[in-house]
Order: structure tokens, then C-alpha cells, then sequence
């Protein structure tokens, strides 16, 4: 059908600006127009949508101060209290009679609410994760439209959800170190928005995503879900699912799919639907065969290249064409779980992603919302820095951790360029949940829209209904052992008869694990909550362990699978003065310190940490302990990180071992305060994300000096090539930047994508036959001396970073005189990049560059600074000037006179 000229003119004269595709006429409500008000209308102003109430109060000056400074998140607590009133006012054609069918349509609003048109309610919410359709043919008039969303305060509906319930849902409220409010799994929505160990408490209202009002005849097309597989050497099967909303028997209708290749284009059409409309929704499926020459495969970052192909689907009917666009992988993905040894089952079972048939060791992290308030987690400028710098350091997987949300379609978009795999929560975390036929019936709506929103995206290859759930079940975390039987019926019919049964019918092409950790199929056949989640033999283990030493591997577990481990410190010091004051900031730790520290006892550990590892100065500042803290984390994360990837081939002879995976808690920041991240709320990388770019590159070398006195070396490779390699270790006492000796092995045939042990003798021993220069007793062996080692190609070009053996912690090594350091030479090649080169007068440590007025990033920092110059480079993502760079230089201290 042609769209008249006069029905156009008006379609752009609307208040909005409007799209048409087909007749399928689309008034977009986002906007700056809108208007708030609280209960009592004491409190109004103007509102951007989508949004949020705590911005809105900001930006109209109601709120004096950034809710992220100071104590501001208890203090601006009366928000989440209030309910609240959004309305906007909007015109429609005069020909709007001309479409049968009429809709608004609300991507995302948090949480519970009504919604009125013209006085009229159309409709209320109850999940901030569902996308809401409704009805609105009766109460739309031509010309000027009210449209109006009163959402109520999440704190009260949660409290008055548990009073009202007949059974009581733990945990009863987050600890109180979270400042944080009480009964938030009563609610869909983002669990830590009521508070968690590493943010605060924001109760959020708002509506948070897209607003629009729908115009069309009879049927819009909706969903599209693929499926790519690998039928022979020849061809691909691209199977195209279809979904159609529909309000009566489709005729005559067609379903065109069209795939643009590297070399042409693939199409085919075919009928829709054979008339058949249930429950307001037909399905339509396609199959086309495409040769393998047409396409190249997607491949994980670091194994290959991540080409992505516009695929077209066209919906033709008597009435219009629709259509959609979405851009495919070609990929194969599998959650390999098969006995390490068929003939004695108490060795358990393999645990690891296989894509394309190649065996991958998953590197990578946790990602948690990128901001606490959900209308600013999808600044695509924030998500574009987060993943590149994940990419930056080799990661090749980020699981989207189930307390916060399904993430935006960019989000996945980004992810897919990237080849960064993406293990996928369901949003349920950290709590018992209810499991009444409504709530039921609600989760029901949610994965159905979640599945098929992101199915089609290649970097997703795991799904996985909730995280520590089965762990807190079994472990009694909620004092939920006096009625485990009724908890454990609820736990399997949330997770497992409700959010599997929808996975499993929506999407055929990936695995689903019920909880994380767990013991994956283990787990199922102990009928869901095994007897200890954490074992080593099954699935994947979460480890935290800030009472013992976290530079000492003897306490790592052998997993299968190391799905989150990690260990806090402090963020940069600029970033903390944006959200203290100057008298925050004076001693350690200052109440305001105190009052972001929500892990209990958190000082605590991280000083325990610091004084085990490292030498402390008399009168420490708070800058003292941001480099401190940073220290700690990253050596810890290291250490452990290589342990996982170094293991990846160890099998004892318990089972245990085969690791395949290493994903560290955590990625990203909500606010300014201790936590876990690897980059700070202000993008600012930590010292440990610096340090991913060593532990997490393709080949590395890892020394360890083990109980048993040995000296143990692997070698560990991802590249899916053989390769011939030579180890170099040189031996340094602290005295001097040059080495006593150096020791270099032959040829080393370098097995692909492996880990292998290389080296393996007594230390002392080794140690004295290579120089005796180190002193004469173990002791002193092993305060004086360490090793650092590299891994060079047969033509001596560098193949692996650096890597040391420190044999104990640097408060009790001997010798070493804190160098002086500074900068000889600073000069540009490009306009967004600053070439420095430092000069050392000795040995210097965990050598850390500042700059604090650039927003960019070093290709090596927080290094071990050997020689007596080294070139670094400050990298922008914008023309930068040198006037402008101010560098400070920070190293550790290994005396203080």
C-alpha cells in the first residue's frame, strides 16, 4: 500500500518526529517534554524519558548535589519512598482512522505502575525487564493526547509484597553494611538496586527505556531468532525463526529472507504463517543453505576474525511490507561437559566452551551494570570504553552477572564486533525467590522477551538461570535448612520447570545451566542442588578467600572452571575526590570511607593484604593506600589467573584440574569506593586491569616456586599453531639492574593452544648451579634473588611478556635501594598519542604513571622497571597536547628512613 502525500505531510507536521515503515506508523514519545510530580504533587518539574526520577530531581535543582557524593545515597533515600507521576502531552493525525490497530508501547519501565491515557488506564507493569504492549484504540483522539505513568515506590510495594505473603522469602534484608533496603526479590527488577557489596542503594523509578505509540493494520512484525550450523565442509544451514504479533488469519502473506554475503546476495521467499493466529502471534521459520565460501566464520577475540552479515527478513502482506535488519555470525558453540575418564566416574566431568570445534580457554571477567541508575547503563560511550579496554587486555569472555540487567541491544552489538563471548544470567541473584503462579507467570513473560531479543547474537553462548542460588540453598546462607524441601520445590520450579522449560523451547542452539557455580549436569542429576556446588571435579567454582595470604597459590582451588575470584582496593585518587571532600580524604579510614566499604570487615582484609605483601610507610596517606591496594589486587589476580591457564592441561589423580576458565570479579564500577573492578567508575584502569594485559595474553610464562621447594616453569599457549620457542631466565639480585646470569634453555617445540610444564628441578639447587651469588643459605636465596623470565621465538623476537618469580614478599626482601626515576625524553608521532621514556638509577617496582588530566591509557603500566630506560606510550582517543600532559611516576618504596 502507497502511503497518501496528505497522510505524509501530517505524519511530519506531529508534535514527535515520526517513522513510517510500510504503514506501519511509528510516533516516537522520547523526549525532554515530559512532566514529574511526587504523591502529594509537592515536588514537579520537567522530565526527559527515557530516564529516571533521580536525574530528573537533579537537573530541576530539587536535588543540590551529585546522589554519587559523600552520603548522598542515604541522604537522597526519601526518592525511592515517594511515588511518582510522568506525563507528556502529544498529538496524532487526523487520518489516524485510517489503522486498525493502535498501540503504545513502553520498552522499560522500572518498576510497578499504572499507565493512563486521557484518564484512562490502559495497562500496569510489574517487571522492569518486560516490554509492555498496550491497547489503545479505545481512548486515543485524533489531535492532542495525555498519556500518563504513575510508578510507586519500589521500597514500600517490596515491604508490603513480604507482609502480605504467606510464606516468608529470605533473605529478609541486605546486611547492614549496604545501607540498604529490604525484600527486593519480591520485585522483578535490578536486584542490586536495593544495595550489594560494591554499590549503593538506589531504589530506582523512572522509565527507563524507549517510549512509542504504534499505528498499523492488522499484523507487526516482531522477533527474529537464528540458528547457523555447520552441515558439512561445504555449506552452512541458516534456520530463520519468524515472529509475527497478529490480531486474525493472515492470507497471502509472504516471509522474504535475504542474506548479504562477501560475495552476493542469498534470498528466498516463501508463505507465512498457513493462517494460523494464537494467542496474537504467528511463527514463520526459513531455511536457506549457505555455501562456505559465501561466508567466514566468527571466531573469538584472539582465535580469528568476527564478520558479521546483514541479514534482511521482509513481511509482505495485502496491507504493507515490514521489515527488519539484524547482523549474523557464522559460529558453532558448545558447553562441553564429558567424563574425563569413561571407565571411572569419580573423575568427573570436562567443563569448557568449544566454538567451531576448537577447545577455548575462556579469559575474561564479570560485568555488572555500568551505572547504578538504569537510564544511564546504556551510554554507549561508557559500554564502547568498558568492552574495548576487555578487549585491549586479550579477554575473550565477560559474563553479565544476574543482580543487574539484561544489557542493551548495543551492548550485545558491541560484543559481536568484538568477539567477546558473553555467559548470560538470568536476573536472579543472591536471594531465595518466590515461586507463586503470578510470579511465575511474570518470570514466564520476561526470558520469553529476553531470549528472543539477544538469541540471534553470536558472542552469547551461555545461558544460565541465576547466580549463587543453589551455592546459598545448599549452604543454608538464608537459614533456609529448617524447610529445605519447600525452598528446593520453589528453586526448581523457578529455574528449572519455568526459565529452562523457555530457554530450552526458544533457543536449541546453546547450553543452559540452572545457577552459577555449579556442578552443571552433576548438579541436574542430584536433582538441581548438589550436595557441594563447589566441587572441583563438576562445572564452575566461585573463590574468595581474604583471610589467607592472595598472593599464595597453595590455597587456589583446582576447578574446572574459575567463573568469578577477586579481590578489592581502592580506585584512583581523582577519582575519589569527585565524590568526597578534602576532609574525607585525610586519614584512613575516614567515615565517609567507611561508609562505602559494604563488605564487612573490607579494611580489614585489604590492610591484612598490604601489610603480608608489601612494605607500608610509617604515616600512610590515602594515596599511599590506592597504590597499595592496587598493588595487592593485581599481583593477586596474576598469580591466580595464571595458576587457572597454567592448569589447563593438569589432570591429579583425583579428578582434579583441566581448568578452562578464568573470568574475575569484576570489571566495572557504579560508584567511587573499595570494590573488585578492574577499571574505576570514572574508566580510569586499576592496576590490575594493566596487568590482564600480561596474564591474559596468548602465550605466557609461569614460574612458581612450590612447597616443595621446586621450581616449577610452564609454558602456556593459545595459538592454534605449533610454535618453536626458547625460555630465557635471568637471575637478578636486588642490588642491580643487571642481571648475575642468565640461563636459556634449547628449542622448545611449543604445543598449540596448551599448557605445558617445561621446567622442573629443586630451586636451591638449580639456583646455586647457575651462580652463587644469592648467598649461601636458603634464606638468603630467597630474599635476595628472583628470576624473570620471557619467552622468545627462534629468531629471539619477543613471544611472551615478562613474567618474575618474587620467591617471598617484597617487606622481606634484601638489597634493594629504591631507585630514583624520572622522565629523560617526552615527544609525539601522532597527535593522540605521547611517547615517554624514563630513566631508572635502579630497580624499580610496580612502577605506576598518573596523568590526571586526560582521559586515555598506557600500553604498559604498574611494570617492573629492569633496565635503566623504558619507552612507554600514552594512548587517547582524542588529539592531546603535550603542555597538557601531566605525568606523575609512582614506585614501591622498599625502605622508609
Amino acid at each position: 500500500m502507497i502511503i497518501p502525500l496528505s497522510l505524509f505531510g501530517l505524519l511530519l507536521a506531529v508534535r514527535f518526529s515520526a517513522a513510517v515503515d510500510g504503514t506501519l506508523f511509528v510516533l516516537p514519545l522520547d523526549s525532554s517534554g515530559w512532566l514529574f510530580s511526587n504523591r502529594n504533587t509537592s515536588v514537579r518539574g520537567t522530565a526527559r524519558v527515557p530516564g529516571g526520577v533521580f536525574a530528573d530531581l537533579w537537573a530541576n535543582g530539587v536535588l543540590k548535589d551529585d546522589p554519587l557524593r559523600r552520603y548522598n545515597d542515604v541522604e537522597y533515600r526519601w526518592v525511592s519512598e515517594d511515588d511518582w507521576t510522568y506525563s507528556v502531552s502529544f498529538d496524532v493525525p487526523l487520518s489516524m482512522k485510517a489503522f486498525n490497530k493502535k498501540y503504545i508501547i513502553f520498552d522499560g519501565i522500572d518498576t510497578i505502575s499504572e499507565v493512563y491515557l486521557n484518564k484512562n488506564l490502559i495497562g500496569s507493569t510489574n517487571n522492569m525487564f518486560v516490554k509492555y504492549t498496550f491497547s489503545v484504540e479505545k481512548y486515543l483522539e485524533e489531535g492532542d493526547n495525555n498519556l500518563e505513568v504513575v510508578i510507586y515506590s519500589p521500597i514500600h510495594v517490596a515491604n508490603n509484597m513480604f507482609n502480605n505473603s504467606l510464606n516468608k522469602i529470605p533473605p529478609f534484608c541486605v546486611p547492614k553494611e549496604y545501607n540498604g533496603e529490604c525484600h527486593v526479590n519480591y520485585l522483578r527488577k535490578m536486584q542490586s538496586s536495593f544495595g550489594w557489596d560494591w554499590g549503593p542503594a538506589f531504589p530506582s523509578v523512572g522509565i527507563w527505556k524507549s517510549v512509542r505509540l504504534i499505528m498499523f493494520h492488522e499484523n507487526v512484525l516482531e522477533d527474529i531468532k537464528t540458528e547457523t550450523i555447520a552441515t558439512n565442509a561445504s555449506h552452512w544451514l541458516l534456520k530463520t525463526d519468524i515472529y509475527v504479533q497478529c490480531f486474525e488469519s493472515i492470507s497471502d502473506a509472504k516471509i522474504k529472507l535475504a542474506l548479504n554475503t562477501k560475495k552476493n546476495v542469498l534470498s528466498k521467499e516463501q508463505d507465512c504463517c498457513n493462517n494460523i493466529c494464537v494467542q496474537n502471534e504467528t511463527h514463520a521459520e526459513i531455511e536457506l543453505y549457505i555455501p562456505t565460501t559465501d561466508v567466514d566464520t566468527w571466531w573469538p577475540n584472539g582465535y580469528g576474525e568476527q564478520p558479521l552479515y546483514n541479514l534482511r527478513i521482509e513481511f509482505k502482506t495485502k496491507y504493507d511490507v515490514q521489515s527488519k535488519t539484524i547482523f549474523i555470525g557464522f559460529r558453532t558453540a558448545k558447553l562441553i561437559q564429558e567424563p574425563i575418564d569413561k571407565n571411572d566416574p569419580k573423575m568427573g566431568l570436562s567443563f569448557y566452551l568449544r566454538i567451531n570445534d576448537v577447545a577455548i580457554f575462556a579469559k575474561g571477567t564479570n560485568y555488572i551494570p555500568a551505572n547504578i541508575f538504569p537510564e544511564k547503563m546504556s551510554n554507549i560511550n561508557n559500554i564502547n570504553h568498558l568492552l574495548n579496554s576487555a578487549k585491549q587486555v586479550h579477554m575473550n569472555t565477560i559474563r553479565v552477572w544476574g543482580g543487574g540487567v539484561y544489557e542493551s541491544d548495543e551492548f550485545y552489538k558491541i560484543c559481536d564486533k568484538l568477539g567477546i563471548m558473553i555467559w548470560q544470567d538470568m536476573m536472579f541473584a543472591c536471594n531465595m525467590y518466590p515461586a507463586s503462579k503470578k510470579f511465575l507467570e511474570n518470570v514466564e513473560v520476561e526470558i520469553k522477551q529476553q531470549v528472543r531479543r539477544l538469541q540471534y547474537h553470536p558472542s552469547i553462548v551461555i545461558w544460565a538461570g541465576n547466580n549463587e542460588n543453589e551455592a546459598a540453598l545448599r549452604g543454608n546462607w538464608y537459614g533456609t535448612r529448617k524447610n529445605f524441601s519447600f525452598f528446593a520445590s520453589e528453586y526448581i520450579s523457578l529455574y528449572v520447570n519455568t526459565i529452562r522449560k523457555i530457554v530450552t523451547e526458544e533457543d536449541k542452539t546453546r547450553n543452559y545451566l540452572v545457577s552459577s557455580p555449579s556442578n552443571g549436569l552433576k548438579s541436574d542429576e542430584e536433582n538441581y542442588i548438589a550436595e557441594n556446588p563447589y566441587s572441583a571435579l563438576y562445572g564452575d567454582v566461585h573463590y574468595y578467600n581474604y583471610e589467607v595470604n592472595s598472593w599464595s597459590t597453595i590455597f587456589f582451588p583446582w576447578t574446572r572452571f574459575a567463573s568469578e575470584y577477586g579481590l578489592q582496593s581502592l580506585p584512583a585518587y581523582q577519582t575519589l575526590q569527585n565524590a568526597f571532600d578534602a576532609n574525607d580524604l585525610i586519614d584512613f579510614p575516614s567515615p565517609a570511607l567507611i561508609h562505602r566499604q559494604h563488605l564487612p570487615l573490607g579494611y580489614s582484609f585489604m590492610l591484612y593484604q598490604i601489610e603480608t605483601n608489601l612494605p607500608v610507610p610509617v604515616k600512610p596517606t590515602i594515596i599511599d593506600y590506592v597504590y597499595l591496594s592496587q598493588i595487592v589486587q593485581a599481583r593477586a589476580m596474576r598469580i591466580q589467573t595464571e595458576w587457572y591457564r597454567k592448569h589447563r592441561n593438569t589432570l591429579l589423580k583425583d579428578g582434579r584440574g583441566l581448568t578452562m576458565g578464568a573470568l574475575y570479579w569484576q570489571l566495572n564500577d557504579v560508584w567511587q569506593a573499595p570494590t573488585w573492578s578492574s577499571i574505576d567508575y570514572n574508566q580510569r584502569w586499576k592496576m590490575l586491569h594493566y596487568s590482564a594485559l600480561d596474564f591474559f595474553h596468548p602465550i605466557i610464562v609461569v614460574p612458581e616456586l612450590e612447597v616443595s621447594n621446586n621450581l616449577s616453569i610452564h609454558l602456556v599457549s593459545d595459538i592454534l599453531m605449533d610454535l618453536e620457542v626458547i625460555l630465557n631466565v635471568e637471575i637478578y639480585n636486588w642490588e642491580s639492574n643487571i642481571p648475575l646470569t642468565t640461563y636459556m634453555t634449547d628449542i622448545i617445540l611449543l604445543k598449540n593452544n596448551s599448557a605445558q610444564l617445561i621446567f622442573n628441578e629443586n630451586y636451591f639447587n638449580w639456583l646455586k648451579s647457575i651462580t652463587n651469588k644469592c648467598g649461601l643459605s636458603k634464606k638468603q636465596q630467597i630474599q635476595s634473588c628472583f628470576l624473570h623470565t620471557m619467552v622468545y621465538y627462534k629468531n629471539m623476537t619477543e613471544a611472551s611478556p615478562s613474567n618474575y618469580l618474587f620467591p617471598t614478599s617484597f617487606n622481606k626482601i634484601v638489597g634493594h635501594r629504591t631507585p630514583d626515576i624520572s622522565v629523560s625524553r617526552i615527544w609525539q608521532n601522532k597527535k593522540n598519542e605521547i611517547n615517554v621514556e624514563l630513566e631508572s638509577t635502579g630497580i624499580g617496582l610496580f612502577v605506576w604513571l598518573n596523568v590526571t588530566q586526560i582521559d586515555g591509557y598506557f600500553n604498559d603500566n604498574g611494570f617492573i622497571m629492569l633496565n635503566k630506560t623504558k619507552t612507554v606510550i600514552y594512548i587517547s582517543n582524542k588529539d592531546i597536547s603535550i603542555k597538557l600532559f601531566n605525568l606523575k611516576i609512582s614506585h614501591l618504596r622498599t625502605n622508609y628512613t
